[in-house]
């Protein structure tokens, strides 16, 4: 009897049905991925959730503004080095935030940046098409504000439980309505996770010899259906549990500690690494 090693080889060879399966379970592992380092002795994991949601939007919001690439790359840097100063692996760290979305960015846009759509003189040429300096400019400013934005919400979420990250929102008066939805849709994603792989799990253990693919696919669009009537179902009980034990459209948080030195210290050296950067954006740009 053969033995396998790892999740990866013991699901391997079963086609698409393994690698829907596969799927869930990285799903659970980047929860479990996110609780672990929330828990590490770094630099984010001891700043005080609000502070730490603030920093963010700041930076989300200055390079969402911003058009001057340094600026652009600078707060790319500064999440890098913010990533490293909180025990981050930074080949994960890359791999989650400049690996996939950034790239999809930057080659769906590259068309724009051709002489079809943006007329100037031309700065690169691949045969009959060119690209101007100004379309490739709007190339890497997309690429770039999608990075710095990933880099900064990866951040928050890596380095903050959910819990402490929810008493942060509360702490800076966001309605409690909207911290219910978020944490209900937070609960309900893992709950649809958790089904959709005990069901696929289920299948997979009554499978001998190779299945078609127009059977996996049939099988895989009746698990959906039922997914959905199943969650649907446990989410209406949840509910009503909570009704009985007293819930009334607010969730108890956690107790947010006062603002230490460190806090403070934390919000001033992030704005002025944001004015450092525009200023230097407007001086050298």
């Amino acid at each position: 009897m053969r033995r396998h090693t790892g999740k990866t080889s013991r699901i391997a060879g079963r086609g698409f049905l393994s690698g829907t399966l596969l799927r869930f379970s990285e799903l659970f592992e980047n929860e479990l991925y996110n609780n672990r380092y929330a828990g590490m002795d770094g630099l984010w994991q001891s700043v005080d959730p609000r502070m730490k949601i603030i920093v963010s939007l700041l930076f989300i919001v200055t390079a969402n503004c911003s058009r001057n690439l340094a600026v652009l790359a600078g707060i790319g840097l500064t999440a890098a080095g913010y990533a490293a100063a909180s025990r981050l692996p930074m080949r994960d760290y890359l791999r989650r935030v400049w690996k996939y979305l950034p790239v999809i960015v930057f080659i769906f846009t590259l068309p724009g940046a051709s002489g079809w759509m943006v007329q100037g003189a031309p700065e690169l040429s691949l045969g009959k098409v060119y690209f101007t300096r100004a379309g490739l400019e709007t190339v890497f400013r997309a690429a770039l504000r999608t990075g710095d934005s990933l880099s900064f919400a990866f951040l928050l979420l890596a380095s903050t439980r959910w819990k402490d990250l929810m008493a942060g929102l509360s702490g800076l008066h966001i309605p409690d309505g909207f911290i219910a939805i978020l944490n209900m849709a937070y609960r309900y994603i893992f709950l649809t996770a958790s089904s959709g792989t005990e069901m696929m799990q289920a299948r997979w253990l009554r499978t001998t010899g190779k299945i078609r693919s127009g059977e996996n696919r049939k099988y895989v669009g009746g698990v959906f259906g039922l997914l959905f009537i199943k969650v649907h179902r446990v989410s209406e009980e949840v509910y009503q549990a909570m009704v009985l034990r007293g819930y009334r459209g607010v969730f108890g948080g956690t107790e947010l500690r006062k603002l230490r030195m460190l806090d403070v210290l934390f919000m001033i050296v992030s704005i002025v690494i944001i004015m450092v950067l525009l200023t230097g954006g407007y001086i050298f740009g």
